[in-house]
């Protein structure tokens, strides 16, 4: 997955959330996360397909903001790596 797919796919979960909470339809940004998801599913992170898979979208939002930097997708944020 690319950074530019894992920023794509952030702001298509932060937008339906926003849609949500605005109660606004939110039909467009499922379908873009559901294209991304078909796009990066061969070379995501095992635990974000999962989410996407099982529409843990709480959960794939957050995993795409605590493990990893927008500047340098791919690689832990933290110190031990």
């Amino acid at each position: 997955m690319t950074s530019e797919q894992a920023r794509s796919l952030k702001e298509s979960l932060e937008s339906m959330f926003e849609h949500i909470a605005s109660r606004e339809g939110m039909g467009d940004d499922l379908r873009q996360i559901e294209e991304l998801q078909r796009e990066i599913a061969s070379t995501a992170p095992t635990m974000l397909n999962h989410y996407l898979q099982r529409r843990s979208y709480t959960k794939a939002l957050d995993f795409l903001n605590q493990e990893f930097d927008a500047k340098n997708f791919g690689r832990p944020t933290s110190a031990d790596d």
